[in-house]
């Protein structure tokens, strides 16, 4: 998930926007959007959403322990998603989740 809003505001500002666990632990490598576009490459879910990152124009940080990850996880300059597979991966995040994220940040929040 991300944040278009955001992520356009600080752009247009000039501001370098960083994506926090970027890979989120694997959630959501199983969407059908991801697997489509991972398979018609040849490459991991994991290597689709860096590079989508990459192209969002994103500082994008890959945790890992695993070596072999790690190595992976770098490998993602030898292709580039088209027009049309930015945009439906934009369209992973709906305005929904966004909203949801945003009251779970202010519940948090209130908690402390």
């Amino acid at each position: 998930m991300y944040r278009p809003r955001d992520v356009e505001y600080f752009q247009c500002k000039g501001v370098l926007v960083s994506s926090s666990k970027a890979l989120h632990r694997g959630k959501g490598f199983d969407h059908w959007i991801i697997e489509i576009i991972s398979k018609r490459h040849n490459i991991t879910a994991a290597q689709v959403v860096l590079r989508w990152g990459i192209q969002k124009g994103l500082i994008v940080v890959a945790k890992t322990s695993n070596f072999d990850r790690m190595v992976e996880n770098r490998d993602i300059l030898h292709f580039s998603l088209g027009q049309d597979e930015m945009a439906k991966l934009d369209s992973i995040t709906t305005e929904k989740d966004v909203s949801d994220r945003e009251t779970l940040e202010k519940e948090r929040k209130t908690q402390m």
